[in-house]
């Protein structure tokens, strides 16, 4: 499921909303966070609610500020930073093996029929 906001879109949230159609996953492009010492910041990156933690995953993006990726660092959620080169534009097969690692923390019976929970060292929640 796709969740847009009015925002000028950028490659990298382009390509995690071509998984979002293609996988069938929920993907929040922008989104906004509050940091657990109640700052307010808002990512150019996506959010993926039901992979890699329980907070879910907060991508940021190459356009977020340096202030951005130190707020970020205040939640609870899982941060990855993903190559543009190799995750720009979708590639299905790389975004599939990248979720399984991330594992899945969404309701079970929502989990997409792809998903094996296969990792390559997160350990994420198979």
């Amino acid at each position: 499921m796709r969740i847009v906001m009015q925002h000028v879109m950028n490659a990298m949230a382009r390509a995690w909303l071509d998984a979002a159609d293609d996988l069938g996953i929920r993907v929040i492009h922008p989104f906004s966070f509050t940091t657990k010492s109640g700052i307010a910041g808002t990512t150019r990156g996506v959010f993926l609610p039901d992979f890699g933690s329980p907070a879910g995953a907060l991508l940021l993006c190459r356009f977020d500020s340096e202030e951005l990726h130190r707020l970020a660092e205040d939640t609870d959620f899982f941060e990855s930073a993903l190559n543009p080169q190799s995750y720009e534009p979708y590639r299905r097969d790389l975004y599939i093996e990248t979720l399984n690692d991330w594992g899945w923390f969404g309701a079970p019976s929502c989990q997409p029929a792809w998903f094996t929970g296969a990792h390559w060292g997160h350990g994420g929640a198979a």
